[in-house]
């Protein structure tokens, strides 16, 4: 049976092995511990969301929901200076993937973010429009292209990291990564490990996507009842002393992928800050942004 074309088995590995040169991250570490930090907004917030699961009343006289505007906005006010202090208070550095809606109107956060030695991605132009929403390759790209452009206003740097909103990629997406120069991407939740991509004639790593790994929102909950901060962290180390366990065997990956207007709450910070804590306590867990990850992949696999 042939596979579908929109698999694009033609440019990334349809089998993802352990190659016999790794053997261990850099300074023998057994865990590269990925922190993903989720900073988004959305242009038009839209009035529902499963947190709350309640949507605007159908006589509503007034199209704008504060309600669902004030949950993205607490992200700016509170959040993310809260992970910024627990990121430097716990001395470790973070890839932080933002909208470029969030670079037009909080730049300040990102500007701070960069200052502090964290890593700034590109997520796209605005949460609420999935890359799967656009009906042509050039909407994507174009989309692509105004989100790079406003990071980089904001921060003085081009990204060199992308993750489509979701992650929900198109057949176009590594492909257009690779053409506007990423050096990697978070896109697929397909393999425990990095793997290379090669489009448009250049080598694009792909860090997969909170695999293996967790994401606040599972965590936690999408809807109540909310699963408690010490419900949460207990789930968070189990799956992490897993991933440790197996990385007797070989080297692994742990991604953590949290959001701004989430894990910026009080709660969930404590929950971030103590699982932080946890994982540092294992010998030979090496805390790595994307871009310190996709450097070592693509220098050994040269």
């Amino acid at each position: 049976m042939r596979p579908p074309e929109w698999f694009r088995w033609d440019i990334r590995p349809r089998e993802i092995r352990w190659p016999a040169w790794f053997t261990g991250w850099p300074n023998g570490a057994r865990v590269a511990l990925h922190l993903t930090v989720l900073h988004e907004w959305e242009r038009e917030p839209r009035s529902w969301h499963p947190a709350f699961g309640r949507p605007l009343p159908p006589d509503a006289a007034q199209p704008a929901d504060f309600l669902t505007l004030g949950y993205r906005e607490y992200a700016f006010t509170s959040g993310v200076w809260r992970i910024m202090e627990i990121l430097d208070r716990q001395q470790v550095k973070a890839t932080v993937f933002a909208n470029g809606v969030v670079a037009e109107l909080w730049p300040e956060s990102l500007r701070e973010l960069r200052r502090r030695g964290h890593e700034i991605g590109s997520h796209s132009w605005d949460q609420a429009v999935h890359s799967v929403s656009y009906k042509t390759r050039d909407e994507e790209h174009a989309a692509m292209r105004q989100s790079i452009a406003a990071i980089e206003k904001a921060t003085g740097q081009r990204p060199r990291a992308y993750m489509s909103p979701g992650p929900r990629p198109t057949v176009h997406t590594l492909e257009l990564c690779a053409e506007e120069g990423f050096t990697w991407c978070s896109e697929l939740m397909n393999a425990d490990l990095p793997y290379l991509v090669n489009a448009a004639e250049k080598r694009l790593v792909v860090l997969p996507y909170a695999v293996p790994g967790c994401i606040d929102l599972h965590i936690f909950g999408a809807r109540p009842p909310f699963r408690s901060p010490s419900d949460a962290l207990t789930s968070l180390k189990d799956e992490f002393d897993a991933v440790y366990e197996e990385s007797a065997r070989h080297p692994m990956r742990f991604n953590y992928a949290f959001h701004t207007h989430v894990s910026g709450l009080p709660g969930a910070a404590k929950t971030l800050e103590a699982f932080i804590k946890h994982a540092k306590s294992h010998p030979g867990v090496w805390v790595a942004t994307g871009m310190e990850q996709a450097l070592f992949w693509l220098k050994q696999s040269a």
